[in-house]
């Protein structure tokens, strides 16, 4: 009972000593061995190893952030309307059909040579800005276009023919007219008829036989402007090349019948009126200033020139109908 005893009072003093020290490594203590019957040594040294204490780091729990989500407003998407094109004035007359009896028709056959800007005060360009308001003002005076085809079938057998006709036609073959005029005259729901030099077809700055093509399927006529665009009454020689052969050569370039001749610089004499008709033609173009065509004018109708420097009112002034 008394070792017992003596071994507690140890026991309690090296746990107050090591509570004592705290985390110092090792402690070193000696037990003194009283009881003769545990071992035949004096004493036992007994050295105990501590494993040192271990602070505990409270490592933080990092909690991520509730965030509170903020409705994003979303504008409501008002559609822009697709802007429409500004329609375009009603014309002032309305064309209507009417008979023309046989042998006479009133109507202007207007005559055009460039319709381009790079011939500034050049009698023969038409700028394409006035060219635009020209024909934007037949539209809008109540004017239809007819071909020189109709025109003839009418005049020479009778027919409905608008209350307001004009022929619309064009001399030389050059490309401004497909270029300028021809995209504008189409937007007014126009056609004309266009007066080839025949031997132009394949030169620069002039039109070639595949837009020609494209002009007559949109309703177009071709016709011929001779040859080689030389005066026909210095020569009968001349005569049957320029007035026969350029018919042969633009059919066979564009698969057109060729129905009409425009005589180059307007002039004529007897004889080559007589060819014209001899070669398979049925009309004839000439100049003149006059809106008013008869069976004997047949074979020189009176074409009106529109020269580059008209205006509005001077192009008023050779129409028969106008509202100026």
């Amino acid at each position: 009972m008394l070792v017992k005893v003596r071994y507690l009072v140890i026991i309690l003093g090296i746990l107050s000593s090591l509570m004592l020290m705290g985390c110092s490594g090792k402690v070193h203590a000696e037990i003194i061995n009283a009881d003769p019957l545990i071992s035949p040594t004096s004493y036992h040294r007994a050295i105990i190893s501590a494993t040192p204490f271990q602070a505990v780091t409270n490592t933080p729990v990092i909690v991520p952030p509730t965030h509170t989500l903020t409705p994003t407003f979303t504008p409501t998407i008002t559609e822009t309307p697709t802007p429409t094109e500004t329609p375009m004035p009603s014309p002032t007359f309305t064309p209507v059909f009417e008979w023309n009896p046989a042998g006479h028709i009133t109507a202007p056959i207007l005559m055009y040579h460039h319709v381009s800007d790079d011939g500034f005060g050049n009698r023969y360009y038409v700028t394409v800005d006035e060219f635009r308001t020209q024909m934007e003002a037949l539209r809008d005076w109540g004017y239809m276009t007819v071909t020189p085809s109709y025109f003839i079938d009418v005049l020479i057998n009778g027919g409905n023919m608008p209350n307001r006709p004009v022929v619309i036609t064009f001399d030389d073959g050059n490309i401004d007219v497909y270029q300028n005029a021809y995209p504008i005259m189409s937007e007014m729901g126009f056609v004309g008829v266009f007066y080839i030099v025949a031997n132009r077809l394949k030169s620069n700055g002039y039109v070639n036989a595949e837009q020609l093509q494209e002009m007559a399927d949109a309703g177009w006529e071709i016709g011929s402007h001779s040859m080689s665009h030389v005066d026909l009454t210095l020569s009968d020689a001349y005569v049957r090349y320029e007035v026969l052969q350029s018919r042969v050569t633009l059919e066979d370039a564009t698969g057109r019948s060729i129905t009409t001749f425009a005589y180059p610089y307007g002039l004529t004499n007897t004889y080559v009126t007589n060819q014209v008709s001899n070669y398979g033609y049925q009309a004839g173009m000439g100049l003149g200033s006059s809106w008013e065509h008869a069976l004997d004018s047949l074979f020189y109708l009176s074409r009106i020139e529109v020269k580059g420097s008209y205006n509005l009112s001077s192009f008023a002034a050779i129409l028969p109908w106008s509202d100026h």
